[in-house]
Formats: C-alpha cells, structure tokens, sequence
C-alpha cells in the first residue's frame, strides 16, 4: 500500500461541445481492449467497456484506474463540465494512467483548469495544469534549491509519464 493521496484542488471546466469531442477523441486515442490496457489506463477489461460506452465525460473518467471510485464530477445539464471534486482517497497516485487519459482530451480542455493532488506525506503534491490544449503534470515539494534557498521544489513529470516505452 502506497501514500494516500486525495484532490486537494481542482479548477476544471469544459464545454459542451468539447465534452462531446473529448468522448469521441478517448475512444479514438483507445480503439482496442489491447491498447487501453497496455497503455495503463486501468487493468480491467471491463473498465473498457464502460469507456467504449460512455457519453458523458464523467462517466470515461470512472474508467481510470484509482479515480473511478473517488472522483466527483459536476456536469451542467446542457452538458460540459463545471467542476471536478474529491470522493475519498486513493491509495497511492497513478499518475502515468491519469496523464496518459488526459493527454489525448487536453485540448478540449478549458485553458486554465488544474487538478491538484495531495499526499498524506506533508509538502509534496501533484498538480495536472492544461494550457493551450497541452496537459503537464508537475510534482511540487518543499524543500532547499541548488542556492540553498527555501520553497517550493517542482519537478516536472510530464515527458516521463506520456512516454510510450515505459
């Protein structure tokens, strides 16, 4: 069992429109069982399936491993999203999964929003920022820089986590 980690923060937001192309564009980005399970979106067959069939954005999010079962999502009832929230607590981040989920939708997106997770471990966290159609995922620590100064550490994540050969 790793950290516990929760969404501290979350600023997300996404239109209609983009609900509806990022839906399409996850079932593009997926075709096969195959390729959603070697890509490391979630082990379980079925949680495919339940990808393949959704037509709500919130209903393909519940399909990545450890933010299924602990992750609100607000939807506006002409559709879109206006906000993402917090359940429970995960067991440890799958970072690689939900960076590889997000990655082909980012430009769907609204420019801005953020998903904040935090660590039962103080001072560190991981943020998911999506600007200009581009998802980056930074983890962030307090601690000393190369000058010895105090503050906050951010190592960025992204490149690592979207590589297709790890």
């Amino acid at each position: 069992m790793g950290s516990a980690v929760w969404i501290e923060k979350a600023n997300f937001r996404m239109s209609a429109g983009g609900e509806h192309a990022a839906v399409a564009a996850l079932k593009a980005a997926f075709p096969t069982e195959e390729a959603f399970l070697a890509r490391g979106i979630h082990e379980k067959p079925s949680a495919y399936r339940e990808l393949i069939s959704a037509t709500k954005l919130g209903t393909a999010i519940r399909c990545v491993i450890g933010l299924g079962q602990h992750i609100i999502i607000r939807e506006h009832p002409e559709g879109g999203i206006t906000s993402i929230g917090r359940e429970g607590m995960m067991d440890e981040l799958p970072a690689r999964a939900i960076a590889r989920f997000f990655q082909p939708i980012a430009r769907f997106i609204e420019s801005g929003s953020f998903i904040e997770f935090e660590s039962d471990h103080g001072g560190s966290w991981t943020r998911l920022d999506f600007r200009n159609g581009e998802v980056r995922m930074v983890d962030q620590e307090l601690g000393a820089d190369e000058l010895g100064d105090w503050g906050v550490i951010e190592h960025d994540r992204t490149e690592v986590l979207l590589d297709p050969t790890l």
